[in-house]
């Protein structure tokens, strides 16, 4: 299965703060189909503050992508620029396809090249791995920004370079969204939750039902949190 871990605009000069939506999309060999991991439309364009965080954030997949050999995208990114559509500015429009077929469980860095800036991406293929769904149920009596992120065997060494499934602030409404990785069978998946300084975790593994390990009681300072996995293994023959 494939995993992305990050996608970085470089080579590209703009006045900061700014605005991008548009979509990045996987067509895998089981299904043809668009499968985004960043989907925003015009009115939900992701803020860029400064310009030596240019990563864009990614979203979830709505179900795992499995390659053999190469896996075609599909990337049609834009800046939002004041006024309506018709002042916005492209920044990358392509189809291409990705290599994959190198030794499996070995990190990809992979640049989609454009006229007004390029795409870099890492991204991993792990060998006999399944899809987990990550379902995260979240609520805050009081101002919060709560990073979650999924990290499991074959990921780079967290914190830094895990599967990062929420980052941004919570207040009063309950916040409820999943999010589906790739996991190496029999392997265990980690969730860490960081709020206001502190760290909380839960660990689950294929075949067990619910969290191996949970967060201390502790974690209610902060809120109520509940994370479930599903692990959902696919017959890719």
């Amino acid at each position: 299965m494939l995993q992305f871990f990050s996608m970085r605009l470089s080579s590209f000069e703009a006045l900061y703060p700014i605005s991008v939506y548009g979509i990045f999309a996987i067509r895998d060999y089981l299904d043809r189909r668009r499968n985004y991991v960043f989907n925003r439309p015009r009115d939900d364009a992701v803020t860029i503050e400064k310009q030596d965080s240019f990563v864009v954030p990614l979203c979830s997949p709505c179900r795992g992508m499995y390659v053999s050999d190469k896996a075609l995208v599909e990337v049609d990114l834009w800046v939002k620029k004041e006024g309506d559509e018709s002042d916005d500015k492209q920044l990358l429009s392509a189809y291409a396809e990705i290599d994959v077929h190198a030794e499996a469980n070995v990190m990809f860095y992979s640049r989609i090249s454009g006229d007004n800036c390029n795409l870099d991406l890492k991204y991993k293929v792990l060998s006999e791995s399944v899809e987990a769904v990550i379902q995260v149920y979240a609520k805050v009596d009081h101002p919060h920004h709560v990073r979650f992120t999924a990290f499991s065997t074959g990921y780079d060494d967290y914190p830094h370079r895990g599967v990062v499934l929420f980052d941004d602030k919570l207040f009063g409404h309950e916040k409820l969204f999943q999010h589906i990785v790739a996991v190496k069978a029999n392997e265990e998946l980690q969730v860490f939750l960081e709020v206001n300084g502190s760290v909380f975790q839960w660990t689950f593994q294929d075949e067990h039902v619910g969290a191996v390990i949970s967060p201390h009681d502790s974690i209610f300072e902060y809120g109520q949190f509940f994370v479930r996995v599903i692990f959902a293994p696919k017959d890719c023959q």
